[in-house]
């Protein structure tokens, strides 16, 4: 398990709003923490599998979708706040998600 700093947490944090904002095309400070993903802010599964490889190549983590898929199974996404717990605990965890 790797050490989550609360530098890393708001790097984390920022690329995930940054891209929302992008995708979305909204103003990022119009983003809440607790909007949707999908219904309040338009954003697709396959935005959240992307970012997936982003922070993959960014931090140098070993993650399998199906790892996270079965992880999400239990702690479903409705917030962009569960978006960003879960990319720190892919962070933390990698593959291990799935056991917590």
């Amino acid at each position: 398990m790797k050490e989550i700093t609360a530098e890393i947490k708001k790097e984390i944090e920022d690329m995930i709003l940054d891209y929302y904002a992008e995708e979305c095309e909204i103003d990022r400070d119009e983003i809440t923490m607790d909007a949707d993903p999908q219904e309040d802010l338009g954003g697709d599964s396959l935005m959240f599998v992307e970012l997936i490889e982003m922070a993959s190549e960014k931090y140098d983590i070993d993650v399998k979708l199906q790892s996270v898929g079965k992880y999400m199974l239990k702690a479903p996404l409705n917030t962009m706040q569960d978006v960003v717990d879960v990319f720190c605990k892919i962070y933390q965890y990698g593959n291990d998600i799935v056991n917590l």
